[in-house]
């Protein structure tokens, strides 16, 4: 069948050379078409022409919500399609129906195998005659304890008399606090055996009747963690850039696949395998697609390209994957930002679509963005005539500096050469917006027919009453804690004034954090910042502040530059009585857990984050649309898609901001998702406590607070990260005590200067 793994184990720069003569203002060309994919050629379909055609679709089928989890999903002897899942507490079976979209319950599990207080389900397979193995975790009062299941077709279970060996010292690779052996990974390749792994890293191959051990395979620690795949009567074990296969009939090691393990290194790992013909041949998935390999071949085909559909999305986290026949499968996964619960994927070839899309749009941004990753795949489904070519500039890899990824995108852009659409956050908008670089995005705002916070479409609005830029989401500088450090309405001043409000808190962090309240304040009308203002940020910075304790260096957790902005990554700290405050960018909203917070501090509230700008909102994943675009109208639909309600809007997450469609804001805030399912959660804290909160929909007079406060935002945050790392970088060494608040603003100034006169 298939690999299943437990469910356990898973987890700025724009200068003169920008401008070309004649561009003045926001131009107000229409918001185009044409363009090359990059599918490879579907199995079958080698060596054709550029025109060639056939490729396979994605589509998601409706599991209406009938289990949240998949175990395990394989294709029966019949042809039938059968998986495994849970909801909450239930795990049951079920069927695809004949019009290969619904699923039908075929039963439910023994209600002895149901989660309980005395255990639950961690891991089943399904074997080709739909009998099913599974591994039964019993609670005990120290440890886990694993017992194997086998259910027959009719749907009754009897122990499998098999017993784990002890965990041996030193092979808990898993590192959690389970101090007995469990089982890791189990499938159930054919009918009569059934091959798991265990934590101590050895598989099992037993017989599905007596329990019995036909074979044992004990893997070098060098292999930890692995993945394993028992296609047909082949064993294949992979970890990192390793590939070892094994003969289960004789339990004997098979000669080495060079292009097996040479293309799953490239890809950074199979994810799934399944095969047709009993293991002769295998399907493979991955971050760049679905493969097809033939064993004792040379050759690895691509039939999917990943980088078209969800498979190559970050975020893209398969449970489970079957291939019905050559030309469909089926794919279970983690929903992504905008569905809750699990995806059943659906990928169909298709002959009649081009092998390559027709039309290509370029996207482009600073940083690398997952939620616009989702939107580019969720367009690409309603698109598929599309290949969205979207380009992050700035990467660990790539060692490229906000100011050089600039000049390249400027000098691309004047060949001709640059993106269609541009996510502007980090760059310097105004000034592109001054130079005519982007187009007029107003009447494609009224053609969404949504209901927006103009306050906030309206950020980037020009003299002319042109949207040249348009904020699709934004997120709210905001602060939570107790009334000993913090009353609500309290200015920059007074918050300054107070002492111990920021202990334990990183430089980098604190500055970043307070840039935004603060340096929308600064700039004056010819664009240079205003050196008073600088300085007096930085001398009342550093006396809120306090003494530098080096100590916090090690204490504090590395997290990604945005990341550690978010308010809620401060939660935690504040409830643990690390923090006494807790102030950053909050795009996301769970009330109840907002509520348990005020309720641990003495009189808590949540406020506006002070700053020396008043009602400061900083505007997040910008839209433009290049005055040089090739593709206008396409990238006008593009822009329309994430501005649409019942669209791109309705996808939001904690990184991300809050939508500025006021319908999808409210989506964003109600709490509607625990209409159906209310109850109290606990979630752990760092040092072992615990807190506990009602999971409720939000009150009505507090999704109209959040709806007011959000009406009330008026002045958008400097969009200039060329300026923000100068100010982050000077800042850091005057909260230091490396220099002087003076010095440090001269610094600022100095670089800036540089920068602006570019």
């Amino acid at each position: 069948m298939k690999s299943k793994k437990c469910k356990r184990a898973l987890g700025l720069l724009l200068a003169a050379i920008l401008i070309c003569a004649g561009l003045i203002g926001c131009s107000n060309d229409g918001a185009g078409e044409n363009g090359e994919g990059s599918e490879s050629s579907s199995k079958g379909n080698q060596g054709k022409e550029e025109s060639a055609r056939g490729r396979f679709l994605e589509e998601e089928l409706d599991t209406g919500g009938k289990f949240d989890y998949v175990l395990d999903m394989g294709r029966m002897e019949d042809g039938r399609l059968r998986l495994v899942a849970q909801s909450g507490i239930n795990s049951s079976v079920w069927q695809l129906a004949d019009d290969g979209k619904n699923l039908d319950k075929v039963y439910d599990f023994p209600e002895e195998l149901q989660a309980s207080a005395n255990g639950s389900i961690s891991c089943a397979a399904l074997s080709p005659d739909g009998q099913i193995v599974c591994e039964f975790t019993e609670y005990g009062t120290d440890d886990y304890h694993s017992v194997l299941y086998l259910i027959d077709k009719e749907g009754k279970a009897n122990k499998l008399p098999f017993e784990l060996p002890e965990l041996e010292e030193g092979k808990n690779w898993a590192e959690d606090e389970e101090m007995s052996n469990q089982v890791e990974d189990l499938q159930f390749p054919v009918n009569d055996q059934v091959v798991l792994q265990d934590r101590n890293g050895t598989v099992f191959q037993i017989d599905a009747a007596d329990g019995s051990v036909k074979h044992e395979y004990e893997m070098d620690s060098a292999m930890f963690p692995f993945h394993m795949f028992a296609m047909g009567n082949t064993l294949v074990l992979q970890s990192g850039d390793q590939v070892i296969l094994y003969d289960m009939k004789t339990g004997e090691q098979k000669q080495a696949e060079e292009t097996l393990r040479s293309e799953g290194a490239k890809s950074g790992g199979y994810r799934e395998m399944d095969t047709l013909d009993g293991g002769e041949s295998i399907y493979c998935l991955s971050a760049g697609g679905l493969y097809y390999y033939k064993f004792g071949g040379s050759i690895m085909e691509q039939l999917i390209d990943g980088s078209m559909n969800t498979l190559g999305t970050p975020d893209f986290y398969p449970m489970a994957m079957a291939m019905l026949d050559e030309q469909n499968l089926l794919v279970a996964a983690h929903g992504d930002s905008g569905t809750e619960g699990m995806v059943l994927y659906k990928y169909t070839y298709s002959a009649d679509v081009p092998l390559k899309p027709d039309k290509e749009l370029k996207i482009y941004s600073l940083y690398d963005d997952e939620t616009i990753r989702e939107i580019i795949n969720r367009f690409r489904k309603e698109h598929s005539d599309v290949n969205v070519n979207y380009q992050a500039a700035l990467s660990e890899d790539n060692g490229m500096t906000v100011s050089d990824a600039l000049k390249t995108l400027t000098t691309e852009i004047m060949a001709g050469n640059g993106p269609d659409v541009l996510l502007l956050d980090g760059m310097p908008i105004q000034t592109y917006i001054e130079k005519g670089v982007l187009k007029d995005l107003s009447q494609l705002l009224k053609e969404t027919g949504g209901s927006y916070f103009e306050n906030i479409t309206n950020a980037y609005q020009d003299d002319q009453g042109q949207l040249c830029a348009v904020p699709s989401r934004f997120l709210i500088p905001m602060i939570q804690a107790g009334s000993k450090y913090y009353s609500p309405g309290e200015d920059f001043d007074t918050f300054m004034e107070r002492k111990d409000t920021m202990v334990n808190m990183r430089p980098p962090n604190v500055v970043g954090k307070f840039w935004y309240t603060c340096g929308a304040a600064w700039q004056k009308e010819d664009g240079t910042l205003d050196e008073a203002k600088v300085t007096e940020f930085l001398v009342k910075l550093k006396h809120g502040y306090g003494q530098y304790d080096s100590s916090i260096e090690g204490y504090d957790y590395n997290r990604e530059p945005m990341e550690s902005m978010l308010l809620f990554y401060g939660d935690y700290e504040l409830l643990n009585g690390n923090w006494n405050t807790n102030f950053g960018l909050c795009g996301y909203k769970d009330y109840g857990f907002e509520v348990a917070i005020n309720e641990k501090v003495t009189d808590g509230c949540v406020d506006l984050m002070p700053g020396q700008a008043d009602h400061v909102f900083v505007p997040a994943m910008v839209l433009g649309i290049s005055s040089k675009s090739s593709q206008p109208e396409l990238a006008g639909e593009f822009v329309k898609y994430l501005l649409s309600p019942n669209a791109a809007q309705d996808i939001f997450t904690q990184f991300s901001g809050f939508p500025v469609e006021k319908g999808a804001f409210r989506s964003a805030i109600d709490g509607h998702k625990y209409e159906k399912n209310e109850n109290n959660i606990t979630s752990q804290l760092h040092d072992g406590d615990a807190i506990e909160y009602t999971q409720a929909p939000t009150p009505e007079e507090e999704i109209t607070r959040m709806t007011e406060l959000a009406e009330s935002l008026t002045t958008p945050s400097l969009q200039d990260d060329v300026i923000k790392e100068a100010v982050v970088e000077q800042g850091v060494k005057v909260l230091k005590g490396e220099q002087s608040p003076e010095e440090g603003a001269v610094a600022i100034i100095k670089k800036v200067n540089i920068y602006l006169a570019e």
